[in-house]
């Protein structure tokens, strides 16, 4: 599903930011070739004000100076005197560079359009003279065309510029950018991929996670219910009364066991939608380790263990807490510690405070002198339903206990860890 979900995303995000890109890119493209083309009509129009000046003020045209013009800036001229070519012309025959036809439709377009009459032979007594546009769909020509009154006759040109260099410019323009924006599509797609892997990735985890939660959740909630079904029967075939309350019991048992599951479990659910709600006061942290050790000491002395309790000397700031949720996460370390120190062993709780840079903080801790925990599973006992021992026999522990207490310590911006004791067992950290 995830694999499908990404393609999907990144063939979208690639196509909506790739047709951006090209009209980004057509836009651009726009903008240069009317710049281009611009720029080269006005360096046209200047080479012809100049050109017609000269003309102007010379009576003889140089067949040098032409073949230079037409060398340096791609001109071809046309020359008629009193509406007949110049003898020069009849030797360079330009006629054939443009064609008859575009010839023609030069003078037509400079008669019709503009009143100038190339072959004409009556005497203008003013130059003129004008410019435009023509293309016979092979070729593109910037034209001049215009007279000018001399002392025996009228002089009339036809001025031909190739635009081969701008269409030539043109081309490899366009095809610069389409090059660029192929490129930048197949960026695009190695960014979109691994873009959306990087945003999909967390969503598959958690729903493998949640596959899991519901898989492991499935599992714990199908043995004291198989329990409570065979306790049913039993009850139904059993005339003893000593044996009906031995499977009451029993039945009741799983039933405890089951609500608790289930009130870990909707507390999990809850944090997985936000935040656990909490009450937060001002409180001191040597009586929220009181109030706990007061609670456990008993219940160590009946597993023949030592609950010992460390407070230090001098006394501590006030912590702005949800008391009775640290209080919670207290008792997780403590039935874990109960759970998995053999008898005769040593748990210990205490609270001292510390200093990170200029932040000032509460550090709980329960250790024990237990098994302690192997370091590859140090990161792992913090997931749901982990058990670092797959074999313990405690029924009372799902493997939710260390999830929950971790829950409720971020819950309050602080932090969880375990360490190893140096005469073995494990200690737990919660600092606030």
């Amino acid at each position: 599903m995830f694999h499908k979900l990404h393609l999907q995303m990144t063939i979208f995000c690639t196509a909506v930011t790739g047709i951006i890109l090209i009209l980004l890119t057509v836009i651009c493209l726009f903008i240069a070739e009317k710049g281009l083309k611009s720029n080269r009509y006005a360096s046209f129009l200047n080479e012809t004000s100049s050109i017609l000046t000269h003309l102007q003020s010379q009576e003889v045209v140089s067949l040098q100076w032409i073949n230079q013009l037409r060398e340096k800036n791609d001109f071809t001229f046309l020359f008629y005197d009193q509406g007949k070519p110049l003898f020069s012309q009849r030797l360079t025959s330009p006629e054939h560079e443009i064609g008859g036809g575009l010839l023609s439709r030069a003078a037509a377009i400079a008669k019709e359009d503009h009143s100038i009459d190339l072959f004409s032979q009556n005497n203008d007594t003013l130059p003129s003279h004008a410019e435009f546009s023509l293309s016979d769909g092979s070729s593109s020509y910037y034209v001049s065309a215009g007279t000018i009154p001399k002392k025996n006759g009228t002089f009339s040109f036809l001025i031909f510029y190739s635009l081969r260099q701008e269409q030539q410019q043109l081309r490899m323009q366009r095809l610069a950018f389409a090059a660029a924006d192929l490129c930048g599509i197949l960026l695009l797609i190695l960014f979109s991929y691994n873009f959306t892997g990087r945003m999909l990735r967390p969503i598959a985890e958690n729903n493998q996670k949640q596959m899991l939660f519901i898989a492991s959740a499935s599992h714990e909630l199908r043995t004291p219910l198989s329990v409570i079904l065979s306790g049913i029967e039993a009850l139904e075939k059993s005339d003893s009364v000593q044996e009906r309350r031995h499977f009451i019991d029993l039945m009741r048992c799983e039933g405890g066991r089951m609500q608790h599951l289930i009130s870990d479990m909707l507390f999990l659910a809850g944090s997985d939608a936000g935040s656990p709600a909490l009450r937060r006061i001002p409180c001191q942290p040597d009586e929220i380790l009181l109030s706990v050790y007061e609670k456990y000491e008993l219940l160590a002395q009946s597993k023949h263990l030592t609950l010992k309790i460390v407070l230090p000397q001098d006394s501590l700031p006030d912590c702005l807490c949800d008391p009775e949720r640290i209080q919670q996460v207290l008792i997780i370390l403590i039935d874990n510690a109960l759970s998995y120190t053999p008898a005769g062993g040593v748990i210990t709780l205490s609270v001292s405070q510390g200093r990170n840079g200029r932040k000032s903080f509460i550090c709980f801790t329960v250790s024990d002198t237990g098994p302690g925990i192997p370091d590859e599973h140090k990161k792992q006992i913090f997931e749901r339903f982990y058990r670092a021992e797959r074999s313990h026999t405690d029924k009372s522990h799902f493997g939710l206990g260390l999830c929950i207490a971790k829950e409720i310590v971020d819950s309050h911006h602080g932090k969880i860890y375990v360490t190893d004791q140096e005469d073995g067992g494990a200690c737990f950290h919660v600092e606030l």
